[in-house]
């Protein structure tokens, strides 16, 4: 199976699902579905905006995608999810509304949920995992979405993980996953005081195959655990390049797992020139 991965979009949902799109064009094959890292862009009410994410939309609106084109139906985003079929599977980042997203949760019995009227958005479950199939070929995904609380910081905030959800995870039976889906990085992994400790204890007692990550912005970083196993990478954000005048695509933003089997599977980063046209300027309109 090909399943696109994605880090921090923040609001372009409709670009990704383009991006992908494209890709399907440009090689003839079909993704059979797209993960991503959390910072979505999940706010359904503009009333309940976060500061940084007010801020950001007031020089790019596609920050608030999900609310202009996910929240209710439009035609022209029904077209071009229709030129797909894969679905996107995220966690959650430090930029949503927690508190809707909680709603949802609770009336969820399973692993993933809806969030958009498409139903094409789904919500992976901290701590839960979820197996996805595409014929004979199966894969198992973790995902741990918020943030870890800096070690200086005591207030509980909806934006950090919460006491249910590592509690799904200390409690975890005999699971094998594949893919661990987070938005944070192992605690210290970044910087010495950030990061969520049980990624650490999850990458250390399972060890899967890959974990994909965001949070953190700058460059796409991929490395191998250290855990000796597991390849990580930090994807960058699906942004315009502050360098580049022409504002295209931050380099690094679109990977591409190809998975078969434990046994069978790579993973790389799409740099192809077809994804320098679209650009801040022309994305909206190819």
């Amino acid at each position: 199976m090909n399943i696109a991965v994605f880090a921090d979009i923040h609001g372009r949902i409709a670009l990704c699902f383009k991006l992908c799109t494209r890709w399907e064009k440009e090689t003839g094959q079909k993704l059979d579905l797209i993960l991503q890292a959390g910072d979505l862009g999940v706010f359904p009410d503009m009333a309940r905006l976060d500061k940084a994410t007010i801020r950001f939309a007031q020089k790019d609106p596609t920050e608030l995608g999900f609310l202009h084109d996910f929240l209710h139906e439009r035609p022209e985003i029904a077209s071009l999810l229709s030129q797909t079929t894969c679905d996107m599977i995220f966690v959650r980042g430090n930029h949503e509304d927690h508190l809707w997203l909680d709603a949802l949760e609770r009336r969820a019995r399973a692993p993933i949920f809806p969030v958009d009227t498409h139903q094409r958005l789904y919500c992976l479950k901290s701590g839960i995992p979820y197996t996805f199939s595409r014929g004979e070929e199966t894969i198992t995904l973790l995902g741990i979405g918020r943030i870890g609380p800096s070690v200086r910081v005591k207030q509980a905030r909806p934006i950090y993980i919460q006491p249910y959800e590592l509690e799904r995870l200390y409690q975890l039976e005999d699971v094998s996953p594949d893919v661990l889906l987070t938005h944070d990085s192992a605690r210290g992994d970044i910087f010495p005081e950030s990061g969520i400790e049980e990624i650490r204890m999850i990458l250390d007692r399972y060890q899967p195959a890959y974990h994909f990550f965001g949070h953190y912005g700058g460059p796409c970083r991929q490395t191998i655990d250290s855990n000796g196993k597991t390849i990580a990478c930090k994807l960058a954000d699906l942004e315009w390049d502050r360098t580049d005048r022409g504002k295209v695509i931050e380099s690094g933003a679109m990977g591409l797992l190809r998975w078969k089997n434990k046994d069978e599977h790579t993973f790389e980063i799409i740099d192809q020139p077809w994804l320098k046209e679209y650009n801040a300027f022309t994305w909206q309109h190819l």
